[in-house]
């Protein structure tokens, strides 16, 4: 398992797409925090203004964290190295786990590095602009809970449509498309985004301690979002041990 982990790390860090997307991402959520926020927000600022931010701009680099998430896998189908992967490993599960693992800990990094980064870029701007914070209300264990289940949810779930589509385009376009056809779906046809995966994962980073009348809380989110995950893991493993590689 030690080697297959090292393997897949080594992937993911050594291909400039995961520096490239990822900076994208970054760039874009400082500039929103930096600009949007702390330069033209104030000059008055509520208590929760830090702790809101980040919960609302996390969710950017969350978009690019998951497409780097789809090319681990896809990456390697569209190049024919994946046929290297499973000849390098004796268990097709050793490989899925793997994944899984790196996946979710390179989301993690990039979550605590997000959130400084957020606060950095927001405090910044707001001293550039003269604008001065009042005492903040930052509940830490819940911003930590809510961003991390977010972000390794997420991730997770671009891996998951990588491994069930095996082509770049494919997953990336449903990626992108899932969250449109939940709209419709809820305006049309009155469908809860209580059960709708994508929308789950957003209440995850509700910022008021008492969800809307309807809604179901953080905890609660998380525990939908997270059944879509195990659900569709479950068929990508399938599917994966007993596909043939090409």
């Amino acid at each position: 398992m030690s080697a297959a982990l090292y393997a897949e790390f080594r992937k993911l860090l050594s291909v400039r797409s995961t520096y490239i997307i990822s900076a994208i991402g970054l760039l874009i959520t400082g500039f929103i925090a930096f600009w949007a926020t702390g330069y033209r927000g104030g000059p008055v600022f509520g208590p929760e203004s830090i702790q809101s931010t980040v919960y609302n701009d996390i969710s950017v680099v969350a978009i690019f964290t998951g497409i780097v998430a789809v090319l681990l896998i896809c990456h390697e189908y569209r190049y024919t190295t994946i046929n290297y992967t499973l000849a390098a490993s004796n268990s097709r599960l050793k490989v899925f786990l793997a994944k899984f693992i790196v996946v979710g800990a390179s989301a993690a990094v990039m979550t605590l590095f997000s959130i400084a980064w957020i606060v950095g870029l927001v405090l910044l701007g707001a001293h550039l602009a003269g604008n001065a914070f009042p005492d903040q209300v930052i509940d830490v264990f819940s911003i930590l809970w809510k961003t991390l289940a977010y972000m390794i949810g997420g991730a997770w779930f671009g891996l998951i449509l990588g491994f069930l589509s095996r082509n770049i385009v494919f997953a990336v376009v449903a990626y992108f498309l899932i969250p449109v056809i939940e709209q419709i779906l809820h305006g049309l046809m009155h469908v809860s985004t209580n059960y709708m995966p994508n929308a789950a994962q957003g209440q995850i980073l509700q910022t008021t301690a008492t969800p809307a009348p309807g809604i179901f809380s953080p905890a609660a989110s998380a525990g939908v979002f997270g059944a879509y995950l195990l659900g569709l893991g479950i068929v990508a493993l399938i599917l994966f041990v007993r596909k043939d590689a090409n």
